[in-house]
Order: structure tokens, then sequence, then C-alpha cells
């Protein structure tokens, strides 16, 4: 099983396995839906990574449905509509985690990952935004805030972006390797030159 199914998957036990699942495991289509249920709910006590993709999306759907102000479960489905390739679906799914709390860290970054993705790789003012806003409630989100800077220097903010990536510089303890990382990417920006509009 892939390493984001088995987060998907702790996302799905740590929501409560059990009475939760709507669908029938193959072969018991003709029980009753409480058997089907308590025989899933055994499933994932017995051997949970043997449910399908198809069985975690119908707990988190079903976890939608029991805890409607809670965002994991929406955030969990945009991981997973993301992994099936569906990704303006998993923009619906993480906005809908932002819609129950604004400031739910993985959905801001999960959603603008997927902006990215759906630019070719072009980090876009949305996407900046919500990298900025991830890093600012959480600069463990360090990935994130990189992002942010380089949004901002892809829209041609360059002192902007030589700011932010010192700023996240500073922040990292001295025996990170990532300040490595971060020494010829803040050079880079701050001697890229600032795009001037259209006609100037």
């Amino acid at each position: 099983m892939k390493h984001l199914n088995l987060i998907i998957l702790g996302g799905c036990i740590a929501l409560g396995a059990a009475g939760y699942f709507v669908i029938g495991k193959p072969g018991m289509a003709d029980q009753p839906m409480d058997q089907r249920q308590a025989a899933l709910a055994e499933k994932v006590r017995q051997d949970p990574q043997s449910l399908t993709e198809g069985e975690m999306l119908s707990r988190l759907e079903q976890a939608v449905i029991d805890k409607p102000d809670d965002p994991q479960p929406h955030y969990f489905i945009g991981e997973m509509l993301r992994t099936q390739g569906r990704a303006e679906d998993a923009v619906r799914a993480y906005q809908s985690a932002l819609r129950r709390n604004q400031d739910f860290v993985p959905a801001l970054i999960g959603l603008a990952d997927v902006l990215t993705e759906l630019a070719e790789g072009g980090i876009g003012p949305d996407a900046t935004r919500l990298y900025a806003r991830a890093y600012q409630l959480d600069e463990s989100q360090v990935s994130a805030g990189m992002r942010a800077a380089m949004g901002a220097a892809q829209a041609g903010e360059q002192e902007k972006a030589e700011q932010a990536m010192r700023y996240i510089y500073a922040r990292l303890p001295e025996d990170d390797p990532r300040r490595e990382r971060f020494r010829p990417m803040i050079e880079a920006i701050g001697e890229a030159p600032a795009e001037t509009g259209a006609g100037e």
C-alpha cells in the first residue's frame, strides 16, 4: 500500500471505524446493511491494510455526514481524489475542509499543491497566499514557506521573495541541512531582475 494511502487509512481509523461503512464487502451483497457494516468494521480491526480505496473513500464520506463540522474527512477525501488524478474534485474537497476551519494547515497546503499541479508547476497568487498562510500558522512547514517565496518570485516580487527566504533561513537550526539549499536560492532570487508590466 502506498505511503499516502497508509496516511489516509490512519485518518479513517482515527475518525472511528465501527459502524460507519456504507458499502458492502465483495460476496456479501445479499447481507443486511448492518451486517455489512459490522463485517467491514471487523476488517478494519483485523487487517486495515486490506481495505480498498473504495472502502476508505466510503468511510470518509460517511464521516463527513457523522462529523459535519470536522475538516479532516474532507481533507482526506481531497488527498484520495488527488491520488486518483481527480484534481478538480480534490480542489472542492480541500475547499470544503477550509470552510469548516479556514486555518486547517494540511488543507491549506493540499489546496495550494493541487492548484500548483493544475497550473503545471506555476505557483499562482492563490497558491502563494495559501502556502504563506500555512507557514504563518506553522513555521515547521518550511516547504510551504519556500513555495510562497517562489510564488512571489514568479510574480516578479523579487524583494518580497528574498525577504521571505531570508526570514525562513534565519529560523532554521544551525545544523539543518536545508540551510545549504536556501543559500543559492536566496542568491538567485536576489540577482533576478524584477518583471515589469506589459508595455513598460
